[in-house]
């Protein structure tokens, strides 16, 4: 009798642990979770620019009553969503304010001075500056492209300035978001 009961003892002991490893493979893998997260920094950069080349400007003759208009760039790439300004300094020869720029180029060796401006507006009724009064602002529509904002300059005409080369002038551009 004492065989029968170690044996049924045993069956019911290994039914027990076939239950338990039955239940245990019912919850295998075990569920979890866990969070993916990330915060997206606000940024703005010039990205590229284009000078703005006038070439001639002869004031005896075509531009005595004519101005000499040329086109440049300024592309900016700022987050999606974000409101920019872009600002343009006076450059190295300025003599005016942020709100009333007066911009020059100088020649290189005879210092003469060639005022231009530069512009928002292909009308050249905007002068482009460095406040908020004449900055330009713009909201970037998304974060993989650029916003390409062309900068109209002119030479007024009927400059009296000498025969000259190499005219130019370096303006910085700055944007603030």
């Amino acid at each position: 009798m004492r065989k029968t009961s170690l044996a049924v003892a045993v069956a019911i002991a290994a039914t027990g642990l076939f239950a338990a490893g039955t239940a245990a493979a019912a919850n295998s893998p075990a569920p979890g979770s866990f969070n993916v997260t990330a915060n997206v920094q606000g940024s703005c950069r010039v990205t590229s620019t284009s000078d703005i080349a006038f070439g001639t400007y002869d004031p005896a003759d075509v531009n005595a009553s004519t101005p000499l208009d040329q086109n440049g760039s300024v592309s900016v790439r700022c987050v999606k969503g974000i409101a920019a300004k872009v600002a343009l300094d006076q450059g190295q020869n300025g003599s005016g304010t942020c709100a009333a720029p007066a911009r020059a180029m100088k020649e290189a060796t005879s210092n003469e001075l060639l005022a231009y401006e530069i512009y928002s507006d292909s009308g050249h009724a905007s002068a482009w500056g460095c406040d908020a009064g004449n900055d330009v602002e713009f909201t970037a529509a998304a974060s993989n492209a650029d916003t390409v904002l062309t900068t109209y300059g002119r030479i007024p005409a009927g400059q009296d300035v000498g025969l000259g080369a190499d005219f130019s002038d370096v303006v910085q551009v700055s944007v603030t978001f």
